[in-house]
C-alpha cells in the first residue's frame, strides 16, 4: 500500500507541483523547527535526561511520534494537493491569527515549558501546528486530529501517573510478587519495594515506583490505536475492544517485565539486573505493539449499508 500510494502521490504531483508548492512544505518545515526551538530550546537535553534516569516513561512517545510521521508520509497526496490549492497571505486570515495567537501562547509559557520533558514535548507539536495554520492554513483540517493525538499522547501520561500512579504501581508490584513467588525467586516484597539475594549472595533493592505502573505504554498504545482507527478507517467497536484488550496485556506485560528482570538478577546478580532494565522494555512493549496492532489493521472495516468500505483512501484500490 505504501508503495501505491507514493506512486499516486508521484503522478498526480508531475502534473501539480510546482516551485510554490515545494516553498510553501519547506518554508512550514524550517519555520517550524525555529519556534520549536525557540518555545522549547532544550527539548533534546530534557529528553536524553529523562532516558537516562528512568528508561521506561519518556520511551513510549517514540513509536508514537515514528508512527505519526509514517502516517503523514502516507497521506502526502492528500497534503500536497491542499499545499497546491494555497492561495496568497490574505487568505484565511482568521485561520492565521489562530496561528500566530497560538504561537504567542507558546513563547508567553516558555518558562513553564522548559521545565519538564512532556511540556516541551507538546510544545513542539503545538509549534508545528500552529507554523502550518500561518503557513498553509488549508491543512489545519488533515493535521489536527494527529497533533492533537500526539499532543496528548505525550501529555497526559504525567498527569494520569499523578492520579493512578500510585495504585496502579501497588497493583503491578502485587502480581509480580505473586509470578515471583509461582516461580520460586528469592523475593522479600515490602509494598512496592522488593530485596532480592541473587545466587552469587549479592542483595538487589528496587522500587516499583509509578513510572513502571504501566500508564505511560498503555496511553502511548491507545495512541497509537487512535492514529490507525482515523488512518484505517475502522468501526467504533472493534477499536474499543482492541483498546481494552491491549491496556489488559500491558498490564499483564509490565509486570511480567518486573519478574524477567528478577530472574535475570538472581541469575546474574544486580549488574545483568540494571543491563537488561535498560532494554527489556524496548522488546517487550514494542513486541505488544506491533502485534496487537498488526492483528487490529486486519479486522473491523467500517461499514457503509450492507458493504464493507475499503481501508485504503479515496481513488486508491487496496491491495
Amino acid at each position: 500500500m505504501l508503495r501505491r500510494r507514493l506512486t499516486g502521490f508521484s503522478e498526480v504531483g508531475r502534473k501539480k507541483r510546482g516551485f510554490g508548492t515545494w516553498l510553501r512544505f519547506f518554508v512550514w518545515i524550517g519555520t517550524a523547527t525555529v519556534v520549536s526551538i525557540l518555545v522549547a530550546p532544550n527539548v533534546l537535553p530534557l529528553l536524553n535526561q529523562a532516558l537516562d534516569e528512568n528508561f521506561g516513561a519518556v520511551f513510549p512517545a517514540i513509536p508514537l511520534v515514528a508512527l505519526l510521521l509514517v502516517i503523514m508520509i502516507l497521506r502526502l497526496p492528500e497534503l500536497w494537493d491542499l499545499l497546491t490549492k494555497e492561495q496568497g497571505l490574505n487568505s484565511e486570515a482568521s485561520t492565521r491569527l489562530i496561528g500566530c495567537f497560538v504561537i504567542a501562547f507558546l513563547v508567553i509559557s516558555r518558562p513553564v515549558i522548559t521545565g519538564s520533558v512532556e511540556a516541551a514535548g507538546v510544545a513542539v507539536v503545538l509549534s508545528i501546528y500552529a507554523t502550518a495554520l500561518i503557513i498553509n492554513p488549508l491543512t489545519r483540517r488533515l493535521m489536527l486530529p494527529y497533533a492533537s493525538i500526539c499532543a496528548l499522547g505525550i501529555g497526559v501520561p504525567s498527569v494520569l501517573q499523578w492520579g493512578l500512579g500510585v495504585p496502579l504501581a501497588a497493583f503491578t508490584s502485587n502480581l509480580s510478587a505473586g509470578m515471583a513467588a509461582a516461580a520460586g525467586l528469592p523475593v522479600t516484597w515490602l509494598g512496592t519495594q522488593f530485596v532480592l539475594l541473587s545466587t552469587s549472595g549479592g542483595m538487589i533493592t528496587g522500587t516499583v515506583t509509578s513510572d513502571c505502573s504501566g500508564i505511560v505504554s498503555i496511553t502511548a498504545f491507545l495512541a497509537l490505536l487512535a492514529l490507525m482507527h482515523m488512518d484505517l478507517k475502522k468501526n467504533v467497536r472493534s477499536t474499543i475492544k482492541t483498546a481494552i484488550a491491549g491496556a489488559a496485556v500491558l498490564l499483564l506485560v509490565n509486570s511480567v517485565r518486573v519478574v524477567i528482570l528478577l530472574w535475570v538478577g538472581y541469575v546474574g546478580g544486580a549488574g545483568a539486573f540494571w543491563w537488561v532494565h535498560d532494554w527489556i522494555g524496548y522488546v517487550l512493549f514494542l513486541g505488544i505493539y506491533f502485534t496487537v496492532l498488526a492483528a487490529y489493521s486486519g479486522v473491523g472495516r467500517r461499514k457503509r449499508g450492507n458493504k464493507v468500505t475499503a481501508l485504503s483512501y479515496p481513488r486508491q484500490p487496496q491491495i
